[in-house]
């Protein structure tokens, strides 16, 4: 008998080995979801970084622009060569510190082509605090992936905070 197995002998192998491989199997499936949200988590962040790159260092499309002729928000000054430098201008024409943004969270969401809800909150710390611009929907939706960037921004001789929180 020289390398041959009983059928005894081959039938324990293959249980054997379907039950590795069925193990293994289950090993990942479990795994896949919690993967996936990660996946989810980390391309909302990305998103929300992006969203806060461009109000904070973007002046927007035009560069001047107005509520009427917007075709991307930024809040860039692009009068200064700064960092982090918001026109206090943009600010007054997107928000009053409100609980709503005066040109409507639509059509801010639009001009910021965000797949996610959002909530845009401008803050102004010193040299008193104040909220400047405090941009959300209507109806808040409770979701189990949600993200917040903070960025220190500055305008005129005072200095803020923006904050995106992203659903």
């Amino acid at each position: 008998m020289k390398a041959q197995i009983s059928f005894v002998e081959y039938l324990v192998a293959f249980v054997i080995f379907v039950t590795f491989v069925g193990y293994f199997s289950f090993q990942i499936l479990k795994f896949i979801p919690e993967y996936l949200n990660q996946i989810r988590s980390e391309r909302i962040r990305a998103e929300a970084y992006q969203i806060s790159e461009i109000l904070i260092n973007d002046p927007g499309y035009p560069s001047n622009w107005n509520i009427g002729n917007v075709k991307r928000l930024g809040l860039s000054d692009q009068t200064k060569n700064l960092t982090n430098f918001l026109s206090v201008n943009k600010i007054n024409a997107i928000g009053d510190g409100t609980n709503f943004c005066k040109p409507g969270y639509d059509n801010v969401k639009k001009w910021l082509a965000s797949d996610y809800d959002f909530s845009i909150t401008l803050t102004r710390k010193s040299p008193s605090e104040a909220i400047l611009i405090n941009c959300r929907p209507s109806i808040i939706a409770v979701r189990a992936i949600n993200t917040t960037v903070r960025r220190i921004v500055s305008f005129d001789s005072s200095y803020g905070e923006l904050i995106i929180q992203m659903w």
